[in-house]
């Protein structure tokens, strides 16, 4: 395993030295501008919903129709690979 891992490592090496990369040229190149602004001066938007009214109709088919329980996968029979396959 030493010996692959040393081997590559070399290998690397050897086939990175002779394009002798200008490291200086390539930090003096500048940031492009058109990454736009920095983070901190923007600001989130604001919701385009009213949160209460969203979290009232929620609650109201809630009470109304219940909760959807969640499917088990043991409780549902075993199924061929021709069978119809479930809603949803």
């Amino acid at each position: 395993m030493r010996y692959s891992f040393a081997a590559s490592t070399l290998l690397g090496l050897a086939a990175a030295l002779p394009q002798r990369i200008n490291i200086d040229a390539a930090l003096a190149v500048p940031t492009p501008s058109i990454l736009g602004p920095k983070i901190e001066d923007t600001k989130p938007a604001e919701p385009t919903y009213n949160p209460t009214a969203a979290a009232s109709v929620v609650a109201t088919v809630v009470e109304s129709e219940g909760i959807i329980q969640k499917r088990d996968i043991f409780t549902v029979g075993k199924r061929d690979a021709c069978d119809t396959q479930p809603l949803g």
